[in-house]
């Protein structure tokens, strides 16, 4: 049986997005650890979304405190 070749990046950056609302399969983490370890640019986008999940994490807590702030107005 021939080995399946290694994930394309568009494929590994579709994991990376795909992460963030579920759980991946087993196979997917393994071939998505792998492309990650062998690929130079999709480690860069993986910690941009990283960023930009805690910055919308940030932005999601201080529009929350701004909206009590001006409720207790």
């Amino acid at each position: 049986m021939a080995m399946k070749m290694m994930m394309s990046c568009k494929q590994a950056a579709a994991l990376l997005v795909a992460r963030e609302d579920r759980d991946l399969a087993m196979s997917d983490r393994v071939g998505l650890r792998i492309h990650l370890w062998a690929c130079k640019a999709c480690p860069n986008f993986e910690k941009q979304l990283l960023t930009m999940r805690e910055g919308l994490k940030q932005w999601r807590n201080y529009t929350q405190q701004d909206n009590l702030d001006n409720e207790a107005v």
